[in-house]
Order: C-alpha cells, then sequence, then structure tokens
C-alpha cells in the first residue's frame, strides 16, 4: 500500500534513515577545499539531532525592534549601498546579515518601499546582439523574481508551524528544516534592490556582469548556501519522519500545496536554492555569447563566470564530502544494530566503539582519490 504522505509531499525526496537520538551535532563542519564535480540533483549533510518531541523547553527567539532610529539609518545606508552595486555596499549587506538585521524580513513594516526591476520598453534601432542580450536581461529578472518567490513561499511555511497551536511540530525540529532559508532570502533581496537600479539604466551602461561579481564573490552567499546544502537531505529525512509520526504535520503541508496555483511540493521549492547557480550560469554563458568582443560588459561577465563557477564547484565537493560522511555513517550504524542485535550483556562496549567511528570527520584531502564520482 502506498504512503500517502510519499504521494503528496515526498515524491522527489530521497530516503534516509533519521540518526540515533545520542548524536550531538546538528550540522557537520565540513572543509571547503577541494576539487570540482558535476552537480547533481540534491546535496546532503551528515548529521541531525533525533530531537524529543517533549523536551522543548526553550526561550522564545527576541523580538527584533523595526523602528530603533539607528537600525532604520543603518537601513537606508545599507539601501544606498545595495542600489550602487558596489562590493562595499555588498560587505556591508554581509555585515548586517550576520547581524542578524531583519529588515528584509517584513516587508510590510519598512517605509520605503523598491520595486522590483523592470525593463523600460526596447528603443528603436538597436543591433541584434542588443535586442538579445535585452531578452536575456528579461529572463535573468523573471528568473530571479521567481526565485524569491520561492523562497518565501518556503518561509510561509515555517512561520505558521512555529506560531501554530496547538502545536503542530516541535521548534527544535522545524528550525532544522528551514535552516538558512531566511540568509539567503536576505541575500536574493539585496541582489534583486541592485538588480532593479541597474535595469533602469540599461540603455545607457548595457552591463552587468560586475554586479553578480560584486554580489555572490563574497564569503557570506559560500557560507549561507554551504549549509543549506550540506543540510538539505536532512531537512528532507526530518520532513519525511514527521508526515510519517504527526498527521497534523501531513496535513497541514497538504493544505499548502492544495491552496498554491501550481501545487508544487515542499520538496519542489526547497530543492531551487540546490538549482540556482547552475541556472544563473547558464543566462550568462547566453549573456557572454551574444557580447560582441571590446565590449564594456564582457570582461565583467567572464569574471561573473568564474566566479559563478567556482561557487558551484566548491558546494558541489563540500557536497560529495558530506555524503561520504552520510555513507559512512550509515555503514556503521547498519554494523552496529547488527552486533546489538546479535549480543546480550556485552552489548555497550561494541556499541560505543562504532558510535563513536559513526562520528569520525572526514577532510576532504583524506578521501578525495577514494570518492565515487
Amino acid at each position: 500500500m502506498t504512503n500517502p504522505a510519499s504521494e503528496v509531499i515526498y515524491d522527489d525526496v530521497p530516503s534516509e534513515e533519521p540518526l540515533s537520538p545520542d548524536e550531538d551535532m546538528i550540522y557537520e563542519d565540513v572543509q571547503r577545499d577541494g576539487g570540482p564535480r558535476e552537480a547533481d540533483n540534491g546535496w546532503s549533510s551528515s548529521e541531525f539531532e533525533s530531537y524529543d518531541e517533549h523536551s522543548d523547553n526553550e526561550a522564545k527567539l527576541p523580538t527584533k525592534n523595526f523602528y530603533h532610529s539607528n537600525k532604520k539609518k543603518k537601513y537606508f545606508q545599507l539601501m544606498k549601498a545595495a542600489r550602487s552595486g558596489t562590493k562595499d555596499g555588498l560587505e556591508r549587506t554581509k555585515i548586517a546579515v550576520m547581524r542578524k538585521v531583519s529588515f528584509l524580513q517584513r516587508k510590510d513594516q519598512l517605509e520605503v518601499k523598491h520595486p522590483p526591476p523592470q525593463l523600460s520598453p526596447m528603443p528603436e534601432g538597436l543591433t541584434s546582439h542588443q535586442v538579445v542580450r535585452r531578452h536575456i536581461l528579461g529572463s535573468i529578472i523573471q528568473s530571479e523574481r521567481s526565485y524569491l518567490e520561492s523562497l518565501r513561499r518556503i518561509l510561509q511555511y515555517h512561520r505558521p508551524l512555529m506560531e501554530a497551536d496547538p502545536r503542530i511540530l516541535s521548534p527544535r525540529k522545524i528550525r532544522p528544516i528551514f535552516y538558512r532559508i531566511r540568509e539567503i532570502t536576505q541575500c536574493h533581496s539585496m541582489f534583486q534592490i541592485a538588480l532593479a537600479s541597474r535595469v533602469a539604466e540599461w540603455d545607457s551602461t548595457e552591463k552587468i556582469g560586475d554586479l553578480f561579481v560584486a554580489s555572490f564573490s563574497k564569503s557570506m552567499v559560500l557560507d549561507v548556501y554551504s549549509e543549506y546544502v550540506n543540510n538539505f537531505t536532512n531537512a528532507m529525512a526530518l520532513i519525511k519522519k514527521a508526515c510519517m509520526s504527526k498527521p497534523a504535520f501531513l496535513e497541514f503541508l497538504k493544505k499548502k500545496q492544495a491552496s498554491s496555483v501550481d501545487r508544487i511540493t515542499l520538496y519542489g521549492l526547497m530543492v531551487k536554492p540546490i538549482q540556482r547557480f547552475p541556472q544563473f550560469i547558464l543566462l550568462l554563458q547566453d549573456m557572454l555569447k551574444n557580447t560582441p568582443k571590446g565590449h564594456v560588459d564582457r570582461l565583467p561577465l567572464q569574471l561573473a563566470l568564474t566566479e559563478l563557477e567556482m561557487l558551484a564547484e566548491k558546494l558541489n565537493e563540500q557536497k560529495r564530502v558530506a555524503d561520504q560522511i552520510a555513507e559512512t555513517q550509515q555503514l556503521a550504524r547498519s554494523v552496529s544494530d547488527r552486533l546489538l542485535s546479535k549480543v546480550t550483556g556485552c552489548a555497550r562496549a561494541p556499541h560505543i566503539r562504532i558510535s563513536a567511528f559513526a562520528h569520525m570527520r572526514v577532510q576532504p584531502n583524506q578521501i578525495s582519490s577514494e570518492l565515487v564520482h
């Protein structure tokens, strides 16, 4: 008999058994050095904590004061810097996010509204390259708008779950599911503001490559995306386990999916950050292909492609290492379970040894030659 959770929510979710309750770490720290690998459909992490549903004695997160005058001043400075599209502006964005400044989390509470990027009507007398470049820019605008909307839809799952009364799912299980989505949304909200400014002056500048370099060459972007993709399989495992053990959670997901126009699953939304940089690379490759030699945007586009390809390679390498760690731990748990099923009385000793093996941290330079591509 088919599991209704699998039919409605998890048609593409990878099957993975949850780890034991004694796992200490939620997210495995993975080294970032290593070689490239071809992208696949998902990245995974090595560990998640199996929380006790009844051990949720946590204080609520402090409410941020969005109307504090100093924060308002910093916000306007931040927006001005982002519109300029400079590296300095993006560096300030990094600082703001690291300090958990949540200006972009509640658009309805902001006094200043930033319209989305909008191309002006096509002027007459454009060359064939200029026409094609405008069409590609339109694709970038539409693609980014759709991506941001998907990120915000994921967050629309998060808040109702956190605020539900009676509780649908423990907050200690909800947070790992949506780990780093808010920070990724902030990064792309800032990018969209700068993109809108650049699009508004497109007919006079025709330059976009430098904006991608300034926006996605920062360590902040690598950090938040790395942590998201390394946690992705764990998040899916948590969702699947919650669907099987919490009927109210399964019903919540069904209702959210049924109420959406496209009826896309939560998995379908959450896989989009994994696909984002390959999409960017394809769009910029098309833009570069239609940018003549000597054009002001040609070198910036080449630099942007290099940055994005390096970023994608680093994420792929971390995925590879995380998958190797997960496989090692799965093997260790399997061996431990078999031993414990056969040994009585003195079963504690082998269990401890196997568990220690499961916590082994593997460095990329130690296993890179052994990994299966």
